[in-house]
């Protein structure tokens, strides 16, 4: 059985570490805080640009040759950007993406008979990764609370390149889709070739029952906006991660501070129990010890 020291040892250790996810708790609600109102700011501009290029589709220059829209035949050559996260502590969030972006590779390859390219964004995903011996085209650090678009441009900027170049026939990306603030999920979807998603024309339209009138003309301003389309999807994406990874940080440590908890409540039944035996033992020993004397 634990001496008294024993288990005050104990619940010093287990208060320590609570505070350790308490403060861990804090700091992810903060940072979640700061990922959901960069993209609050970040979806007016987004849903402007899809607004418009939804009226120029209703121009007819979807029909226009355009690299980016341009399906390859019997693609062979695919990349999937895989998004995680450089530290753990947050649940099954990297297990999630990661799983996710190995079931669409696995699928690609032993299915369609596909060579699939990793590029991989996370410290976490990178070790996995090594340790399992899965094959990596790419990697790079997770720049989280730095990351801006400027990033995603570069990075956009890059995959276009190697579509355009043909290098790679298609691009996927494999990170954590916000379903609503409360709930989150890995999701793979295809980057390239575009499939610009489509909205309600005719109600827009309606709406502002306007004309535009394009100038050089529909079909340059349609191939312009195309490379900054993907370059918003991947700055969106990434903060999605970001988001979904503070958010299941802040779970994980809640549940952790509240086990804390639990276990100093029980720690300290368990002290008391066998700080009173103690002393009911001593009580025993004296009252024997004076009746003896007699």
């Amino acid at each position: 059985m634990a001496t008294q020291r024993d288990i005050k040892k104990r619940i010093q250790s287990v208060k320590s570490t609570q505070k350790i996810t308490r403060t861990m708790e804090m700091v992810s609600t903060s940072k979640m805080k700061k990922m959901q109102n960069r993209l609050s700011r970040s979806m007016p501009y987004n849903n402007k640009l899809n607004k418009i290029i939804e009226n120029l589709r209703q121009t007819g220059v979807e029909d226009v040759f355009d690299p980016l829209l341009q399906e390859r035949p019997n693609p062979s050559r695919i990349l999937v950007l895989l998004v995680a996260g450089n530290r753990g502590l947050c649940g099954g969030y990297n297990t999630n993406v990661i799983d996710k972006a190995l079931e669409i590779k696995n699928q690609l390859t032993i299915e369609e008979g596909k060579e699939v390219l990793l590029y991989v964004i996370g410290k976490k995903a990178n070790s996995y990764l090594k340790f399992v011996g899965e094959t990596m085209y790419k990697y790079s650090d997770n720049m989280e609370d730095d990351f801006t678009f400027s990033d995603a441009a570069d990075l956009g900027n890059e995959l276009i390149n190697l579509f355009v170049t043909g290098e790679v026939d298609e691009v996927y990306i494999s990170y954590t889709h916000i379903i609503s603030k409360a709930t989150q999920a890995a999701k793979t979807e295809r980057l390239l070739p575009l499939k610009p998603e489509t909205g309600n024309i005719e109600e827009t339209a309606e709406e502002f029952n306007v004309e535009y009138i394009f100038e050089p003309n529909p079909y340059k301003i349609f191939s312009s906006l195309l490379p900054l389309y993907v370059k918003m999807k991947i700055y969106l994406s990434i903060l999605e991660s970001a988001f979904s990874e503070q958010f299941a940080r802040r779970v994980a440590m809640k549940n952790a501070t509240d086990a804390a908890t639990e276990m100093i409540r029980d720690l300290t039944v368990s002290y008391n129990r066998v700080r009173q035996a103690k002393i009911t033992t001593e009580i025993t020993e004296i009252v024997g010890g004076a009746a003896a004397l007699e």
